[in-house]
């Protein structure tokens, strides 16, 4: 065994530091190169320190009494729904880019919903018909589940623009908002064992690959003329008068199906159907191997059959591009943590 700090071997006898550089022995696996394992902990500690400066950032903004008290009852809550709100309204220009009616329906009333109950407890006069409708905001599942659609929608949409910028935002503040009900969550479903973490860990580093996955192309799109339009054409009218000849110009508006071209286009997998849909299905098989508890209380099916959807779907979108194959590697990792999981649990039932 190498130390993975300066390569130099270790002894055979436990030791919690190297003898020769003094750094803390960090174990590696087995057969992996000291330089790969140096390298992959140089990669983690710089993810670590980068994830670090961003979350100080976050927060030395989000904390900032300035910005807190111009907020009705300072809540982040409200700061969020805002933001969600601007970035809907904004995508009904014919310039910038729509979510869907579906979608856009879900998430403006979510928004106005969570904006009256934060108004209300901030103690603004409301009338009650919007009190007794924000009522429905206040069941304690509904802003974590606001807070997750926000982030899909943030993934779906982010790229270079106002309303990306707009939902990444809006994802950030209702993410730093809610991370203290996220972290006693955890905190209820129990210490997980060491099969339960290297189960979270997998599918937790599967579904990122599915993520980045879906901003690669899926595949190709030939471009072309479609449904066509009203086009003015310039027509020229000859008159004969004896010898002579005189012309007439004007325009007159005809149909024409050579009119609206389409260049060809790479399409990503967030422009596929259901994207949404595979995004929640990822984040129910990170959050149900995170919670312990409420994993035991459901059917053992569960898991394998979330992870066998997203592969189908994946499956469904194979083409001659990287997207579809890296997505498909994710699924993967995920379906052999799962169904790991899945063999191992009956044989504990039965030991028990």
């Amino acid at each position: 065994m190498s130390c993975v700090h300066c390569g130099q071997p270790l002894p055979e006898a436990g030791s919690r530091s190297c003898p020769h550089c003094g750094e803390p022995v960090t174990p590696s696996r087995a057969g992996l190169p000291p330089e790969v394992a140096k390298a992959a902990s140089s990669a983690a500690e710089a993810t670590r320190r980068a994830a670090g400066h961003t979350a100080n950032a976050v927060k030395s903004v989000l904390e900032d009494p300035r910005l807190r008290e111009r907020i009705p009852g300072r809540s982040l809550a409200l700061l969020g729904a805002g933001l969600v709100t601007l970035a809907l309204v904004l995508s009904m220009l014919p310039t910038f880019h729509s979510i869907g009616v579906g979608w856009s329906v879900v998430m403006l009333a979510g928004s106005l919903l969570i904006g009256a109950r934060e108004l209300h407890a901030a103690g603004r006069a409301l009338p009650e018909p919007v009190v007794r409708a924000a009522r429905v905001a206040e069941r304690p599942i509904f802003l974590p589940a606001f807070t997750i659609l926000t982030f899909v929608q943030a993934i779906l949409t982010l790229g270079f623009g106002i309303v990306p910028l707009l939902w990444l935002l809006a994802a950030v503040v209702l993410g730093y908002d809610q991370r203290r009900a996220l972290a006693a969550f955890v905190a209820e479903q129990g210490s997980p064992g060491p099969a339960e973490k290297r189960l979270g860990r997998w599918v937790l580093a599967g579904s990122l690959v599915c993520v980045a996955a879906l901003f690669f192309s899926w595949g190709y799109g030939r471009g072309g003329y479609f449904v066509g339009g009203i086009q003015p054409y310039h027509v020229r009218d000859m008159q004969m008068d004896g010898f002579t000849r005189q012309y007439t110009d004007r325009y007159e508006y005809r149909f024409t199906p050579m009119m609206n071209w389409v260049p060809a286009y790479a399409a990503s997998g967030r422009g596929r159907p259901y994207a949404s849909g595979v995004l929640l299905g990822l984040g129910g098989l990170v959050g149900l191997t995170r919670a312990r508890r409420m994993r035991a209380s459901l059917p053992p099916w569960v898991l394998p059959v979330l992870a066998g959807v997203v592969t189908l779907w994946g499956i469904a979108g194979l083409a001659s591009a990287i997207g579809p194959w890296l997505f498909l590697a994710g699924a993967l990792l995920v379906d052999v943590a799962v169904a790991r999981d899945f063999m191992q649990r009956p044989r504990a039932g039965s030991g028990a």
